[in-house]
């Protein structure tokens, strides 16, 4: 018999965060159950090098409400978040990165404010414990994003949102077909969208992910993946650039995912 479809998916990428898994487990855990409503949580393994997926293992087998992903290598946060979106079974989608930079306790404050009819919300960080160059980068992307998607919010770089299962499934698509950057990729699928202001905090162990290569590639897949380049240099068609196939450990508990 199918089980029901749960009310929250919560989709969790991971890379390398063996050190906060079981902390951010704990406080996630305690945020969903006292919501009162059946939730599924799916964590991604984005290709860790650690002991993340055996972590995420051992969740997945002693709570049946955990679903694990894995890629067998490193594709990077806005694959593993799609993955996530296409895997999650819930009426509304909740996405954050489990560094505990974004507090599992503010996604109360999402959830309210999404009973105001928004196909996504999403956590405007206020008093970021990032470092002064993480923000001024920020703040420029915020500005091409912006710019280049007409789409207005005041924090694109914020992982904590949440959305409607049928806005979920289609920003997943589209990513499959454009890759680019998930947050600009958002305003071809919808501009009907509500932010709320959530706390921030340090990293609760380990270094950011991110590095200046990276987002030099981020600037060039914001110019060149979302729009004008992309039709004039970018061989387009209906099926989508990449494709995940699926293979499965455990039974049903974990699901093994691997990019051909």
């Amino acid at each position: 018999m199918e089980k029901l479809s749960p009310v929250y998916s919560v989709v969790v990428p991971v890379f390398n965060e063996q050190e906060v898994l079981p902390a951010f487990y704990e406080r996630l855990k305690n945020t969903l159950d006292n919501l009162g409503l059946s939730y599924e949580i799916v964590f991604v393994d984005d290709g860790s090098t650690d002991g993340s997926y055996s972590i995420l293992k051992n969740f997945a087998l002693n709570n049946s409400a955990i679903h694990v992903v894995s890629f067998k290598m490193n594709f990077g946060q806005h694959r593993a978040v799609t993955a996530g979106l296409r895997a999650a079974r819930g009426d509304y989608v909740i996405a954050l990165d489990a560094d505990l930079q974004n507090p599992p306790e503010e996604i109360p404050k999402l959830i309210m404010k999404m009973k105001e009819g928004f196909d996504m919300v999403a956590g405007v960080r206020k008093l970021r414990k990032d470092t002064f160059g993480r923000r001024f980068s920020s703040l420029i992307t915020n500005a091409v994003i912006r710019l280049v998607t007409g789409l207005s919010m005041s924090d694109y770089g914020s992982m904590l949102r949440i959305f409607k299962r049928e806005t979920a499934s289609k920003l997943a698509r589209v990513f499959e077909k454009n890759q680019g950057y998930i947050t600009m990729l958002v305003a071809k699928v919808t501009h009907h969208v509500g932010e709320v202001e959530v706390d921030h905090d340090q990293r609760y162990a380990g270094t950011s992910k991110y590095t200046f290569r990276k987002l030099f590639v981020l600037f060039f897949k914001i110019f060149c993946y979302y729009d004008w380049f992309s039709r004039f240099f970018i061989a387009r068609g209906n099926e989508p650039l990449y494709v995940i196939d699926k293979e499965i450990e455990y039974g049903k508990e974990i699901i093994k995912i691997a990019r051909p």
